[in-house]
Order: structure tokens, then C-alpha cells, then sequence
């Protein structure tokens, strides 16, 4: 039997999805929705005299907050209609018009529109009117969050109303397990309004953000509520929905395979597909909208990320390279790992895979799975992120829990565009101590040309630990250092060939491995 073999200098074929879950999904929109649109003649708009910025406070009831929610559409007028192309949402977080939602409910990289418009509802059982117009006031493509200013009603009139808004509140004050609400308007489900609500589940941290880059939560998030309202117990915004499950049930929604669960050395459809419970929601932290709210406020520009409006380069993923794959305990400032690790100590609260990529495209998909122990940790993965860390450099992901680490097998599987790049699994825990496996090549005619060697508990066969030149020529040798414990080790030569593939190695002390 074999596992996965992810090497650097081979091509894996593309994984087949199954029941694609809708990540950072806006609902891309059936031209018959039920929104009112209550003119054509939307050209020369003046923009309204901006006024300073209040905020005026939202009751804690649910029902004056989702007046406070706006389903935003994004509108192509080119052939003389307004036509709507997708929706998302958005909250009035001023009684001036200002709306916090996500940058990819206003980015026309999927498809060209001309006009923002945004719905309003008076009635929760009615679906929303759509009423006015909006520009982009500030945005921040590589945090998601974008703030949109409302500048006339649909007829290209001023608008000077006092539009109703929702408090911001401290999102690092909020705690795991804590009650939160969400509001949008899903793409599935019904054309009104939608709340549902649940508990924080946890957060995460991302490279180039400081502190909490997401709070996880297993409120449902449905595609069209991105950009959309997460409040707190007293009614206070702490969160925009911007990674969202396709479903408003809980179930599983996407089914990915990223184990080698038939044991024949590749990852492809054959394997069994690891379910995806699409119930682990991510909120985009409201304190990370600071700038862009003071910003827009200010009626100052404010643009980050911009390259990513552009639309996804092409390019072939059979150039990407991720290697030199190592893990640590956690992440310096600047983005160096604290500590690396062959086995993590025991109450490690945090564990961090970083690596070197070359060959990669800004705005491709990317996804970051952990199991621990066999199991895919939802709550920890990153799945269908948006590459924003230009071609080439290095990378980190973390996966934490601040009461420690279960001890065990930890396991990361790095994927682009759907197509696994490399894997590698770490000990935590378990008292280890280091060893040496010495590999001699004692054949007259045979290179060695790719070792994997995983612990036994690992799903997949991990990174070739020769890397993308080194090779082990007849009569030559080469050391690694490990972690004690039990692995498995394979060894192929350079056409692929299976040289040696043997389980359950015990390694408590220094080992020579002679082939053949």
C-alpha cells in the first residue's frame, strides 16, 4: 500500500471538487430577483457634499438592526437596462449613508458592472427595495472589507435622510463562546432578509494582520450574506460574514480529496473525499475596518491591495513550486518562525507551517488544511483563499488553541488552484527526543532520487526530504534528522519508480538504512 507522493519536482493532477462549497461568495444573481428598480436613467450623478461622520445607535432588537442591513447589487446598464449581476450585503455603520461590507461584494474582477446599487428594507417579511446609489468610498482588497458611500437616490437625486445605523463595537472585547447575531440576505432560502445566530467558535491568525484576523463562529453564513452584519449581544457590529458555507443547515456541503485513503501514492478522485461540514463561518474583525472607516469618513482615499481588482492572471500551477516545508511553535513580527521543531513540545499552544513558493499568481485559490490526528480541523483550515503574496517568497499558517495542544499527529496539506503542492505532518508532544536515519545506496546502478519519510500515523507520504536537487548516487549516503518515534519510509528513483516502501520503522535512537 502507498500514500500520497507530493515532490517538487513533479506534477499532481488536479483535484476534482465535489459540491464546491461557496467560499467568499457573493450570489452571482438571476436577472428576475425581486428587487424594484425604479429607474433607467442613472447617468450624471452629483455626489452629495459629505457631512462629518456620527453614528447613531441601534436598539438591540433584531428587527431595527435589518433595517440597518442593506443587500447591495452590483448593476450592468450597458445595454440601456439596468441589469443586476450579483448581490451581496452591507451595514449602515453612519446616518450619512456609509456601508461596511466586503471589497469582494464590490469587485468587478468576476464580471464588468457599472452601478452599486443598495436595497433597503422596511418590512422583514417583504423582500428589500432597492433605492439608492453608492460609490466606493475606501477599500481594502487583501483584508476583504470596503466601505461604500450612499450618493443619491435612484433617480440621481441628493439624498440627505438619516439613514438607520448600527453601533461598531470592539471586536478583540468579544470571547469565545459568546452569542452573536448575523443578518444578510443569502442567495438561497428566501428573497428577504436572513438571521441566524450561534457562538464564536474561535479565531485565527493571517499573515500581514496583527492580532485576530478571523473570529470563527457556527452561526450559519449562507453566499449573498457576505459583507453583511455580525453583532454582538448588546447589538454592537463586531464582525463582517465573509467566508461562508453554502448551505443554512449545517450539513455536509463540500466533500475534497486530500487524503491518500486508497493508498496508491497520488490524491485524485479515486480517493475518498474528506467531508466538509461548511458549519465553521468566518467574521472579518470589525476593528480591522478602522482605516477604512476613518478614511471614508474623512472623504480621503484609501486604497490597499489594489493589484487584486485586476482581473486573475493566467497561468499554469504546473510552475509552482512549495517547498522546504518546517514547522514551529509560532510567529515573530517579522514572519520568521519563533522556534522550529521536529516534535513540539508538550502544551504547545500553537503550531506553524512555513515554507518557500515560487511560480504563484495574486487572486488564485489556495487552501490550507490541518488534521490533527486524522482528522480535518475545520475550525483551523483556510480553504479557498484568495493568493494575495505575490510569486515568490515564503509562507506561514498556524493552527491554535490557547488551553494547548492535543498531543498527536499534525498534519498540513497545502493546495493551489485545487491541485495539492505539498504536505508534511509533526509530532506534538509525547516526550521525543532526536535521532539520526542514515541512508546508504549500496546498489552498483541505482540513484535515489525521492525519500518521503512520515510518521506512521500520517495520512499522506509528506515533502521529498531531498529536495528539488540533491540525489543519493550509487555508493553515496545522506543523513536526516527526526523526531523519535515510529515512521514509514519511501524511496522511489528519478523515473517514480517504488525503490523501497516500508511501515512502522521504530526510530528511538540513530539508524543506518541500507539499500537495497
Amino acid at each position: 500500500m502507498e500514500r500520497l507522493r507530493i515532490t517538487c519536482r513533479m506534477s499532481i493532477a488536479a483535484v476534482v471538487m465535489v459540491l464546491a462549497a461557496s467560499i467568499l461568495a457573493c450570489t452571482f444573481s438571476d436577472p428576475n430577483i425581486p428587487v424594484v428598480i425604479e429607474t433607467e436613467n442613472s447617468t450624471g450623478i452629483s455626489q452629495v457634499v459629505e457631512q462629518e461622520t456620527s453614528h447613531q445607535s441601534s436598539s438591540t432588537g433584531t428587527a431595527d438592526l435589518a433595517k440597518a442591513t442593506v443587500q447591495i447589487i452590483a448593476i450592468d446598464d450597458s445595454s440601456g437596462r439596468q441589469d443586476p449581476v450579483w448581490t451581496g450585503s452591507g451595514s449602515f455603520i453612519s446616518s450619512e449613508g456609509l456601508i461596511l461590507t466586503n471589497a469582494h461584494v464590490v469587485d468587478n474582477r468576476w464580471s464588468d458592472y457599472t452601478l452599486l446599487g443598495i436595497a433597503v428594507t422596511d418590512r422583514t417579511d417583504m423582500p428589500p427595495t432597492l433605492s439608492y446609489l453608492g460609490i466606493i468610498a475606501a477599500v481594502d482588497y487583501d483584508l476583504d472589507l470596503a466601505v461604500i458611500r450612499v450618493i443619491s437616490d435612484m433617480e440621481g437625486n441628493p439624498v440627505s435622510i438619516a439613514f438607520p445605523s448600527v453601533v461598531l463595537g470592539d471586536s478583540d472585547a468579544i470571547d469565545i463562546g459568546e452569542h452573536i447575531r448575523i443578518l444578510g440576505y443569502p442567495g438561497i432560502g428566501s428573497d428577504t432578509i436572513t438571521f441566524t445566530e450561534g457562538a464564536v467558535s474561535g479565531f485565527t491568525s493571517e499573515r500581514g494582520i496583527d492580532g485576530r484576523a478571523w473570529i470563527k463562529t457556527d452561526a450559519t453564513i449562507a453566499g449573498g450574506s457576505s459583507g453583511g452584519m455580525a453583532v454582538n449581544e448588546v447589538g454592537e457590529l463586531i464582525g463582517v460574514p465573509t467566508q461562508a458555507s453554502a448551505s443554512n443547515e449545517g450539513e455536509v456541503v463540500d466533500c475534497r480529496p486530500v487524503a491518500d485513503t486508497n493508498r496508491d501514492g497520488w490524491v485524485d478522485e479515486q480517493d475518498t473525499c474528506v467531508p466538509i461540514g461548511g458549519f465553521i463561518n468566518g467574521l472579518r474583525p470589525s476593528n480591522l475596518a478602522g482605516e477604512l472607516i476613518a478614511a471614508a469618513s474623512r472623504g480621503q482615499e484609501y486604497v490597499e491591495g489594489g493589484g487584486s481588482t485586476d482581473a486573475v492572471q493566467q497561468g499554469s500551477t504546473d510552475e509552482v513550486k512549495f517547498e522546504n516545508l518546517e514547522f514551529a511553535d509560532g510567529v515573530n513580527p517579522d514572519d520568521t518562525p519563533t522556534q522550529l521543531w521536529y516534535a513540539l513540545p508538550a502544551n504547545s499552544t500553537q503550531v506553524c507551517a512555513f515554507w518557500d513558493y515560487s511560480g504563484m499568481i495574486d487572486g488564485w485559490s489556495w487552501s490550507a488544511y490541518w488534521f490533527v490526528n486524522g482528522a480535518l480541523n475545520e475550525d483551523g483550515s483556510f480553504m479557498d483563499n484568495s493568493w494575495g503574496g505575490s510569486a515568490s517568497g515564503n509562507w506561514w499558517v498556524c493552527l491554535g488553541d490557547e488551553r494547548g495542544l492535543e498531543e498527536g499527529i499534525y498534519e498540513v496539506v497545502l493546495e493551489v488552484e485545487g491541485e495539492m503542492k505539498i504536505t508534511d505532518a509533526v509530532y506534538v508532544g509525547g516526550n521525543r527526543g532526536l535521532a539520526t536515519i542514515q541512508i546508504d545506496n549500496q546498489s552498483s546502478d541505482t540513484a535515489i532520487c525521492y525519500i518521503q519519510i512520515s510518521p506512521t500515523q500520517a495520512q499522506n507520504w509528506g515533502q521529498d526530504e531531498l529536495g528539488a536537487q540533491e540525489i543519493i548516487e550509487p555508493a553515496e549516503s545522506s543523513y536526516f534528522t527526526l523526531a523519535t518515534g515510529e515512521y514509514d519510509l519511501l524511496m522511489s528513483d528519478c523515473d517514480l519508480n517504488t525503490l523501497v516502501e516500508e511501515y512502522g520503522i521504530l526510530i528511538n535512537n540513530d539508524l543506518i538504512y541500507t539499500y537495497p
